[in-house]
């Protein structure tokens, strides 16, 4: 197998979140963290985030990776979601923090949250409550509001969350929409992360959960999604944003090198190292697999 051009392996490195607990995969969490480790120790890990996991679950996890032979000397890197009661939650992490300080190998570190804040003033609130040193990501409605929500994240240091898909076809926003919250996230300064609907990398249509009888859908492709991201941090308009999302054609999508190239547009390895690094973070998939298949079929891996 041909190696995978430095430029994909920038775009791709750590960009799955696995999120096997959640729709439409819906695993347990027994079956979920056995995945992740098996990902974790495969050839494939290089494209591997964190998993993501309840506050509630911190518990059955660590108790799970105790018994798990396979889990030995790996430390899980999480991303723990919040539930109902935040702050509550937001306490839970910092105990588990002061739990580990100074394990040489704890079985998972928690190093992001996710959450859902009911408003701005949330954000602020929460702010002082969680551990220093956590990349924070607030889901956020990206039709409403967005310029005071985006305010209150970039004061408080945090990360937006966009809900890319779901279960539906009209869980999905257009690819205007999209574009019009990537666009006002990089005018504040706010790096972001994707959930939902992400399994593919180029725009098309697809079975929307793994039922015989699923709806189907058309659904982004994480490509279109992250390296727009790439082109819109070096320059691109919000209107050539929108092209790139909506782009259905796998062709467009090309890696040589150290360049990745949309059509005739393109950006090199050190545009895509800083874009990952600081605005296009990770997006959250309930299956790592799929993804790769996919990459597979292209001939990108």
């Amino acid at each position: 197998m041909a190696s995978v051009p430095a430029a994909l392996r920038r775009l791709l490195s750590g960009l799955i979140d696995y999120a096997g607990m959640f729709p439409p995969a819906k695993l347990s969490l027994a079956e979920a963290a056995a995945n992740y480790v098996r990902y974790a120790r495969g050839s494939q890990a290089w494209m591997l985030g964190k998993f993501v996991v309840s506050a509630a679950q911190l518990d059955e996890l660590r108790g799970f990776l105790a018994k798990n032979s396979e889990a030995r000397g790996l430390t899980a890197s999480l991303s723990v979601l919040l539930g109902p009661e935040p702050l509550r939650d937001a306490e839970l992490i910092r105990a588990e923090k002061v739990r580990v300080s100074g394990k040489a190998q704890p079985p998972f570190s928690v190093d992001a949250v996710e959450f859902r804040p009911g408003s701005p003033v949330m954000v602020r609130e929460l702010s002082p409550v969680l551990p220093p040193g956590l990349q924070v990501f607030c889901e956020v409605p990206y039709t409403e509001g967005l310029t005071d929500w985006l305010a209150a994240i970039r004061q408080a240091g945090w990360s937006a969350k966009i809900r890319t898909g779901g279960t539906m076809p009209d869980s999905f926003p257009s690819s205007s929409e999209v574009a019009g919250f990537l666009a006002q996230c990089n005018v504040h300064g706010v790096a972001f992360k994707a959930t939902a609907g992400l399994h593919h990398p180029v725009r098309s249509k697809h079975p929307l959960t793994y039922e015989a009888d699923s709806v189907c859908g058309v659904m982004h492709g994480f490509l279109n999604v992250f390296l727009g991201a790439v082109l819109l941090q070096c320059g691109i308009s919000k209107e050539q944003l929108i092209g790139i999302l909506d782009d259905t054609d796998a062709a467009s999508f090309r890696f040589s090198g150290e360049f990745a190239h949309w059509r005739t547009l393109f950006v090199n390895e050190n545009d895509l190292a800083e874009t990952r690094r600081h605005f296009a973070i990770s997006f959250g998939s309930c299956s790592f697999e799929e993804p790769i298949r996919d990459l597979q079929a292209l001939g990108l891996l």
